[in-house]
């Protein structure tokens, strides 16, 4: 059970040439709202150059048969096994430095362990920062600017003060777990969490790995070139634009979710800022009601894009 045996470097990687002062974590926690985490390490892997430099044992960290993995039956016989894994790479940004990136599923098994080899990790590699990325459903309209919260081990760690308006307790994600422990070894760790219009936490939407990214850099992580996710972020809004405007029970629905959004706006520009347990009541409230009052799914609807469903 030594923290020490579970990570691995690959066979060609010169572990102690290896260096870079920003981690970049996407491992999977309750859900990928938005497919948020899975847009950016396709737009991180492949509009850099990157390679993979080290893995983690996924058959001492991961339940095979509660997140069965897929395969294709192929008339007689197996392939394209989608064996699941949690890589870390090795970026090189354009203006010549380099940064990690670690990507995977959520670890299912041994958490302390992989918490301890993910610090030693850190501490070979000379990280000097470690950000967590994360989308979640949350009330909101895809019509403003996503809210994206922040959370750290120390209240110092976060640049830029924007947390969750009120104390929660919740089922604990692996990334909590990694954030505490870092955090108690002397590292500077920080998380931020996009809040996604929780009626397309379901589909493709690249705002939400936008809203991410900005906020990575505003927390002292690298300046990434998104030209290619705008222009999918664009095609993306059409497409939900034109869907909400054919149906007037989706219009309402955003309508009163910017309502309560500028609300919110007024208050604090008037300096009349409610209370967090009148914010976190709000909030509780509507989620509560999430299932009381769905509009019916339209299959007809869905797009190449995944499709969007009404989800309230």
């Amino acid at each position: 059970m030594d923290s020490t045996t579970l990570f691995t470097y690959e066979p060609h990687v010169d572990s102690r040439l290896l260096h870079g002062r920003v981690l970049l974590v996407t491992l999977g926690a309750f859900s990928d709202a938005g497919q948020a985490q899975a847009l950016i390490d396709d737009h991180l892997l492949n509009s850099m150059p990157s390679r993979v430099v080290g893995r983690l044992d996924m058959d001492q960290v991961y339940d095979y048969t509660g997140r069965r993995p897929e395969v294709t039956l192929e008339l007689d016989h197996f392939e394209d096994y989608e064996r699941p894994q949690i890589l870390l790479h090795e970026i090189t940004h354009p203006d010549g430095s380099t940064f990690f990136l670690l990507s995977g599923p959520e670890p299912s098994f041994q958490w302390e362990r992989v918490a301890g080899a993910l610090r030693i990790v850190v501490e070979q590699l000379g990280i000097e920062r470690t950000i967590i990325m994360q989308g979640f459903p949350s009330p909101v309209p895809h019509t403003r600017e996503l809210p994206v919260t922040r959370y750290a081990g120390r209240s110092d760690d976060i640049r830029v003060r924007r947390t969750m308006p009120g104390v929660f307790r919740m089922r604990a994600p692996f990334t909590a777990l990694l954030t505490l422990r870092l955090s108690e070894a002397g590292h500077d760790v920080v998380g931020v969490a996009a809040h996604i219009p929780q009626y397309l936490s379901d589909i493709t939407f690249p705002d939400g790995a936008l809203a991410l990214l900005a906020a990575v850099h505003e927390e002292d992580g690298p300046s990434i070139d998104v030209d290619a996710l705008q222009q999918r972020a664009v095609e993306v809004r059409a497409s939900i634009d034109q869907q909400i405007g054919a149906s007037q029970q989706l219009q309402e629905m955003v309508e009163a979710l910017e309502a309560q959004h500028d609300r919110m706006i007024t208050a604090g520009a008037t300096q009349e800022v409610p209370t967090a347990d009148a914010i976190a009541a709000e909030v509780e409230q509507y989620l509560a009601g999430l299932g009381e009052d769905r509009a019916p799914k339209d299959d007809d609807d869905q797009d190449s894009q995944g499709g969007m469903g009404p989800r309230l």
